[in-house]
């Protein structure tokens, strides 16, 4: 490599907005830019010599380290977001890029890190996420308002719910998105009218099927937004059957999405359990009995079967104490 080629490089990298971070192949940091200084506040003399665990967050889990490493030393680049620590403690977010620097004979003597700061963009998109949950509580509430159905059977439902995804062994993220999407299941009732909703009698034919109508209504009203994918899928499914003589599209089996046929199962018993209009509430007893009759008709067995589990547990009823109905 040629001095001018040289330059080139170190001009590259004391210029990029990127952190970057050389250590040799035991992992003493051997070389960092400005932009690591201006990061994490650490002064190259105070990183030169140090490991890079000098700027290691608890919050990063060890599972992602393990990965990192066995991708490094395969010899890929592992690239993901990591949590870091600064100098003064403050935690900042981090899309890193590392790999092995490598010879002219392909023999690694050192590794590098390529960290862009992603701490403002983590931040807006936290504050984007508590938009969307407020938004989806507020709508949530005002549907089932309308159906008067109190806020208590939106927790329920919601619990039940998250209770089943974790037993089913899902992601904790994919768990709490079930969770705060399963309040949405009814939205689309806001557009049927009170008339309808409220009445305490048999409905017509022309009424139930006004009625049927509500699953579109709120795929309508959740429209396309990724944050409401979830809530799309429970919202416009959650009268889906098993067997496929749901509606409004006669899905069946696994072609119904998952987080809505945990949904109904949740929604079921705890309308089932509850006062409505137009029926007495059911007994946990009775309830749980009819979501296993209906077990492999309306509902997914795996899911029903779940909820057995989980209420002779006295799960369920510790979440209708938590959240008991009015």
């Amino acid at each position: 490599m040629d001095i001018m080629q040289m330059e080139v490089f170190r001009f590259a990298l004391e210029n990029t907005v990127d952190s970057v971070l050389i250590t040799d192949m035991d992992s003493v940091i051997r070389y960092v830019n400005p932009a690591f200084t201006r990061i994490t506040g650490f002064t190259a003399e105070e990183a030169i010599g140090q490991k890079p665990s000098i700027q290691k967050s608890p919050h990063t889990t060890r599972e992602t380290y393990e990965e990192m490493w066995r991708v490094i030393e395969s010899g890929g680049w592992w690239r993901g977001e990591i949590i870091n620590r600064k100098k003064s403690g403050e935690e900042w977010y981090s899309y890193l890029s590392i790999s092995q620097i490598r010879d002219g004979h392909g023999v690694p003597f050192a590794y590098v890190g390529i960290a862009r700061d992603i701490t403002e963009m983590k931040r807006l998109e936290a504050r984007l996420r508590e938009a969307g949950l407020e938004a989806i509580f507020m709508l949530s509430v005002a549907a089932e308002a309308k159906d008067e159905v109190t806020g208590s059977h939106i927790q329920r439902v919601q619990h039940y719910s998250e209770a089943i995804a974790r037993r089913l062994g899902l992601p904790e993220e994919a768990v709490e998105e079930i969770g705060y999407s399963s309040m949405m299941h009814d939205v689309g009732k806001i557009q049927v009218p009170d008339a309808i909703l409220k009445k305490a009698g048999r409905l017509t034919e022309e009424e139930w099927a006004l009625m049927r109508r509500h699953p579109l209504h709120g795929l309508a009203i959740l429209r396309d937004k990724p944050f409401y994918r979830v809530a799309r899928d429970i919202a416009g499914n959650h009268h889906e059957r098993w067997d496929g003589k749901g509606y409004p599209h006669g899905k069946k089996g696994e072609d119904i999405p998952l987080a809505s046929r945990i949904v109904t199962v949740a929604d079921v018993f705890d309308a089932l359990t509850t006062v409505r209009p137009y029926k007495n509430a059911w007994t946990e007893e009775e309830a749980l009995a009819e979501l296993v009759r209906r077990r492999g008709k309306n509902f997914d067995p795996r899911i029903v079967d779940i909820f057995v589990e989980l209420y002779e547990e006295g799960v369920i009823h510790a979440i209708r104490q938590q959240f008991p109905p009015d």
